[in-house]
């Protein structure tokens, strides 16, 4: 068969044009530095701040050639200045849709995104500003004395139980989360959540080690906790958080779900902007100052970052503090300390001093469907930025 020069052309112009639509070539990332809003965060370069673009685009090049990579944002912070934030494409969370997912979104700065355990680590904040005022004078005081109510339970070695112990997941009390889901109804989470009494319920798990010996994760102290600044303030726990930390640090998120008792869920109930968690963030590497204000003190910095617990045993090769994690990050062949706010679904804030840098991750990995890790991220190619 003889097909004339023109012909021949015209089948392998439709031929090229067919593959790239089936296969459409990613486009390669070009970096924008962030914009200046009116939420008192700095802004910068990477180049000005001393970090390596090359790094940051394969990254970017890396996760915009996956599909439904789960990961919905990430920030990075470097001489207390924002110098890299991108926003993508996900679903919402729903917790009554299958799978948890909901429509498709474009995430944005301004959305409030669900902070899941991440909320335990703003608990332990907005706990460090009630010390800073005040409120809470000693941390080895018995939780007891807070509860005349539950003296029933409160009985032999729960007696012991400090707010300490609250902080440091040290509580000794049985509590299961690990065995099922959130959303199951055999998780002790899942039961204090529905609960007419929810600290009532955490309160009246039986002892399974003595306080102050072992790590054994609690989502429900948390809870316990927040009570605590309930009573001892006669606010709210809500309403605290937003008088005296929230509303001065210019934090426009700030949405809880809620107990049953009407106390807000502040062990992963919160939902907050990226750029605002940054923000909470940035206390720990400035003296616990913003905008020449002192929220909490040094010493709560250096407490809530000391390694109580050396190896929780719960997520790999990390230590436990108030209510952060602690574990170590290397780049270029030197190590650094690093202390992490966690939470269900890939939320992520990763506070590295020596750096002067953090990294925030937030994404709708629930179900563990996600196809790429926040942590290789950080160790893969944001570090490797770092001159």
């Amino acid at each position: 068969m003889n097909f004339k020069p023109a012909l021949v052309l015209l089948m392998i112009t439709l031929f090229i044009g067919c593959n790239k639509k089936d296969n459409p070539v990613k486009p390669v990332y070009v970096y924008s530095a962030p914009v200046a809003y009116n939420d008192d965060l700095e802004v910068s370069t990477l180049e000005l701040e001393g970090l390596d673009e090359t790094p940051i685009k394969g990254m970017m090049d890396y996760i915009n050639s996956i599909d439904q990579h789960r990961i919905h944002n990430i920030l990075i912070t470097k001489n207390n200045r924002l110098v890299f934030e991108e926003y993508f494409q996900g679903y919402a969370l729903s917790f009554t849709a299958a799978g948890l997912d909901g429509p498709i979104m474009q995430y944005t700065r301004e959305t409030d995104h669900y902070m899941a355990s991440v909320t335990k680590s703003v608990t332990s904040v907005i706990t460090g500003v009630a010390i800073n005022r005040g409120l809470i004078p000693d941390l080895n005081k018995e939780i007891i004395d807070y509860f005349p109510e539950y003296e029933g339970i409160m009985t032999g070695e729960k007696a012991n139980i400090t707010i300490q112990h609250l902080l440091t997941m040290r509580v000794g009390l049985e509590y299961d989360e690990n065995t099922y889901p959130y959303t199951d109804s055999r998780s002790d989470t899942y039961k204090m959540m529905h609960s007419s009494d929810p600290i009532e319920y955490v309160l009246s798990k039986p002892i399974a080690s003595s306080p102050g010996t072992q790590f054994h994760y609690n989502t429900g102290s948390t809870n316990v906790l927040a009570t605590i600044i309930e009573k001892e303030s006669g606010m709210q726990f809500f309403d605290y958080a937003n008088e005296y930390f929230f509303d001065a640090m210019n934090i426009q998120g700030g949405k809880w779900i809620m107990l049953n008792n009407g106390l807000p869920m502040a062990s992963g109930g919160l939902y907050l902007r990226a750029r605002e968690l940054c923000k909470i963030g940035l206390l720990f590497l400035n003296d616990g100052m913003w905008q020449e204000k002192q929220y909490i003190t040094s010493e709560w910095i250096n407490d809530s970052q000391y390694a109580y617990i050396a190896s929780t045993g719960y997520l790999p090769n990390t230590a436990y503090g108030y209510q952060w994690w602690i574990t170590h990050f290397t780049a270029k062949g030197t190590s650094y300390k690093c202390f992490f706010a966690a939470g269900w679904g890939d939320q992520y804030l990763f506070i590295i001093p020596e750096l002067d840098m953090i990294i925030e991750f937030n994404g709708g990995n629930y179900l563990n469907t996600g196809s790429i890790s926040p942590i290789n991220l950080v160790t893969n190619y944001i570090l490797k930025a770092v001159n």
